[in-house]
């Protein structure tokens, strides 16, 4: 399900074989018991699959019964009228963050991001956040992809992220547009989430006072969750 998430379109089943390496017949059998099921849409006399209508049922059900969207929607409304930029919530995927709430700002000009979105590492704040508190085996399958100065320098990147509790990036998604971003912890310190201010390069930037109300607001989520690493942080 996640590799027809991901494919942005429809797949062919020898496509999917290849992606997740497994066999063709085995694929088949798990494609002929979801579409069953309502979970995949088969293309009328051929080999391509999509994700079906009763997921999209779900994921509307799971949205709104979405605890961390809930927790976060005050907050989200406070840094929104602090920086006047549009706020983003992204959950962690694979080592990727899903964008699940958009906050965006009362500019004239908006900068949107779409609910749904995945943002990877390492070309994301988001992302790398996902990235940094995954398990070990999905950051060693996404930094086998970097060849050996750049995972040295993101590996070290992921661990000083972890320890400043925030992540920032300037123009690597797209041009002119900065992020900050901090996790949201829950129970053991687990990745719950990240919330990011999104906006132009000259509006949002790496300041001491830019990230003490980020992670204001990122605290008082994660101690709702069930964490008081912002607290240890800065004690």
């Amino acid at each position: 399900l996640e590799a027809l998430a991901g494919s942005g379109g429809p797949v062919r089943l020898a496509d999917l074989s290849r992606q997740l390496g497994m066999p063709r017949a085995r694929i088949h059998r798990h494609l002929k018991t979801l579409r069953e099921l309502g979970f995949v849409s088969q293309e009328r006399n051929g080999e391509r699959y999509w994700l079906g209508s009763r997921l999209f049922h779900l994921g509307q059900a799971a949205r709104e019964q979405f605890e961390i969207t809930r927790i976060a929607e005050r907050p989200m409304h406070n840094l929104r009228d602090a920086f006047g930029q549009t706020i983003v919530l992204s959950t962690p995927v694979n080592g990727e963050a899903l964008v699940v709430a958009v906050t965006e700002s009362e500019n004239v000009v908006q900068i949107s991001v779409r609910p749904g979105a995945r943002l990877s590492a390492p070309q994301s704040a988001q992302g790398r956040i996902s990235l940094a508190y995954a398990p070990a085996a999905v950051r060693d399958r996404v930094l086998a992809s970097l060849d050996a100065t750049e995972r040295a320098a993101t590996e070290e990147r992921l661990n000083i992220l972890r320890s400043q509790l925030y992540e920032y990036s300037s123009g690597e998604m797209l041009g002119g547009i900065s992020v900050l971003a901090a996790p949201l912890l829950g129970d053991s310190d687990e990745l719950a989430g990240t919330i990011a201010v999104v906006g132009a390069a000259q509006d949002i930037s790496e300041t001491p006072e830019a990230i003490a109300l980020l992670q204001a607001e990122a605290a008082a989520i994660s101690a709702v969750l069930g964490s008081d690493a912002y607290k240890m942080a800065g004690s």
